[in-house]
C-alpha cells in the first residue's frame, strides 16, 4: 500500500475494512502501525463484538511474533467498530438499499455479509462520530470480496436494483469428470 501510495498513504487518514475472523485486521493494522503511516485503522466487525475482535486481533498478533503489549495493545493500532446487526449474514433493509445505492451508482459490488456490512455500518459510524471522522476526511475502503454473499440475498437485492440494468450472473458446477 505505501509503495502505491506514498508514504502518506496519498493524504488517506483512515483505512476500513471488513472483520471477520481478524486475521485481516490485524495484518492492516499492524503494517500501518509498524511502517509509521498517519492513518487510523477501523475494523468493522460482522459477527463479533469489538471486544471479542480486540482479543483475537492481539493473539493472531501475538502469534505471528509481534510483542503486542510493547506495541501498546490493539486499541492502539485500529478501532473495531460494531456492525454485526442483526447477526452475520443477516441483513437489514436499510443495509441492503445501501448496497443497492453503492452498487448502482458507483459499480462497486458490495456483497451483503461482509463488505456491504462494513461501509454500511462505517458511514453510520462516521456520520454519528465527526470528531473521530471529520467531514472531508480522505478514507480508505478495503475491499475484501464476498461478492457470492449477494446470491443468499439476490430476492431481496434484485427489487432494490435499476430495472433492466443487473441480471443474475449464472453460476453452474463443472460438468462431470473434470
Amino acid at each position: 500500500l505505501v509503495q502505491q501510495l506514498g508514504e502518506d498513504l496519498g493524504g488517506v487518514t483512515h483505512i476500513v475494512l471488513a472483520c471477520g475472523s481478524g486475521g485481516t485486521a490485524c495484518g492492516v493494522a499492524l503494517g500501518v502501525k509498524l511502517s509509521g503511516v498517519p492513518a487510523k485503522v477501523h475494523a468493522v466487525g460482522v459477527c463479533d463484538s469489538p471486544e471479542v475482535f480486540y482479543e483475537d486481533i492481539a493473539r493472531i498478533a501475538a502469534d505471528m511474533g509481534a510483542d503486542v503489549d510493547a506495541l501498546g495493545g490493539a486499541r492502539s493500532w485500529l478501532n473495531v467498530i460494531q456492525g454485526k446487526g442483526r447477526g452475520y449474514a443477516v441483513s437489514t433493509e436499510e443495509e441492503l438499499a445501501f448496497i443497492a445505492d453503492v452498487s448502482a451508482s458507483t459499480g462497486v459490488i458490495l456483497d451483503p455479509v461482509y463488505s456491504g456490512k462494513a461501509l454500511f455500518n462505517f458511514v453510520k459510524y462516521a456520520r454519528e462520530n465527526p470528531e473521530e471522522v471529520p467531514p472531508g476526511s480522505k478514507v480508505l475502503f478495503w475491499h475484501t470480496g464476498g461478492v457470492l454473499g449477494m446470491y443468499a440475498k439476490e430476492e431481496q437485492l434484485m427489487p432494490l436494483m435499476p430495472e433492466g440494468q443487473v441480471q443474475r450472473l449464472p453460476v453452474a458446477p463443472p460438468p462431470a469428470g473434470r
